[in-house]
């Protein structure tokens, strides 16, 4: 009675640690501005996705000089593949010296043959202090990119 007992406690350890260590895949792919694309798909789950995407910020008041490029879009860590996921945190942005709110959208959908399509976008604000003391220019920044990713191997 207790060899059966530990033989299925066993069996159950063994089944569940089969599921727990359940194959990751890697894809790699291209925005649509030619920036690279990477995540680990893992148990339904996005892993450390790193993306470039096309920026542009302007001063909403007016008064300060447009400017733009690449910005990162991704975070590090693991979110449920959906759809859409929205996802926001504070990070430095490429185009200011402090930290800002970085709001993320990700639209996904997975294709046959390993293929994922969809589109992002980034957008956040930042203050740039002017003189006299005590006034500032408000930029708004908004970008995006559409993707495509593929397996890896």
């Amino acid at each position: 009675m207790i060899v059966k007992t530990l033989t299925a406690a066993a069996a159950a350890t063994l089944a569940l640690s089969g599921t727990a260590s359940a194959k990751a895949t890697d894809y790699v792919g291209k925005t649509d501005s030619g920036h690279k694309v990477t995540f680990t798909l893992k148990n339904g789950k996005m892993h450390e996705l790193r993306a470039g995407v096309r920026m542009s910020c302007i001063s909403i008041q007016g008064g300060g000089a447009p400017t733009g490029g690449p910005e990162i879009f991704g975070f590090r860590g693991k979110t449920r593949m959906k759809p859409h996921i929205e996802f926001g945190f504070m990070s430095k942005p490429a185009f200011h010296y402090n930290e800002v709110k970085m709001n993320h959208d990700m639209w996904t959908d997975k294709r046959p043959g390993g293929v994922i399509k969809g589109r992002m976008r980034l957008q956040y604000q930042f203050l740039i202090p002017k003189y006299p003391i005590g006034t500032f220019s408000i930029y708004s920044c908004l970008g995006g990119a559409k993707y495509r990713v593929e397996k890896v191997g």
